[in-house]
């Protein structure tokens, strides 16, 4: 017994380092590449991952295996992560912050949602105003009262189809799968 206690840190450090090692493997194999996966980021309070995530993977090309939703706070530790997403919903105020990392959106390519425009261009769909009663997705996500919320395309994106050359237009099926939640 004496033993086991004298060298118990070399036992805590070997599980810990187990468990890391392993949970790495798993999420490794359990991953796709960004081109087979759709990656949604709100800068929300609060967010239902999973029901939404399964709600936007209805509609998808079948090259898609998942969609991965995240709220902003999952990435407080690692937030070059977020630059990776497809599609995000971000409030008019942040709307700046962010905008060098949107794909501006044809104007034909929603009729008749409102937009959040800058320098000329059309950039975001609103999907949350309460003023103007537009509520999309409540169900799923929580807004902000008073504030006024945007889906976005991110630049990069390997999903926007003619916008930029994508093998498949994936993300755009999610936002209008998005737009349709209630």
């Amino acid at each position: 017994m004496k033993g086991i206690l004298k060298n118990l840190h070399r036992y805590v450090l070997w599980a810990i380092v187990s468990v890391v090692f392993w949970a790495w493997i798993i999420s490794r194999v359990t991953d796709a590449p960004a081109s087979r996966k759709l990656v949604f980021y709100a800068d929300l309070p609060a967010l239902d991952r999973q029901a939404l995530s399964q709600a936007l993977e209805q509609d998808l090309p079948s090259s898609i295996r998942f969609v991965e939703a995240h709220a902003f706070t999952d990435e407080m530790f690692s937030p070059g992560n977020v630059s990776l997403g497809d599609l995000f919903i971000v409030s008019g105020q942040q709307a700046e912050t962010y905008l060098v990392s949107f794909s501006p959106i044809p104007g034909d390519a929603f009729p008749g949602e409102t937009f959040y425009a800058a320098e000329g261009r059309l950039y975001g769909v609103c999907v949350f105003d309460q003023a103007a009663g537009i509520r999309v997705g409540t169900r799923y996500c929580a807004y902000e009262p008073g504030e006024v919320y945007y889906l976005f395309f991110s630049e990069k994106s390997l999903h926007l189809g003619d916008w930029n050359g994508s093998a498949d237009d994936a993300a755009l099926q999610a936002a209008r799968t998005f737009l349709t939640l209630p």
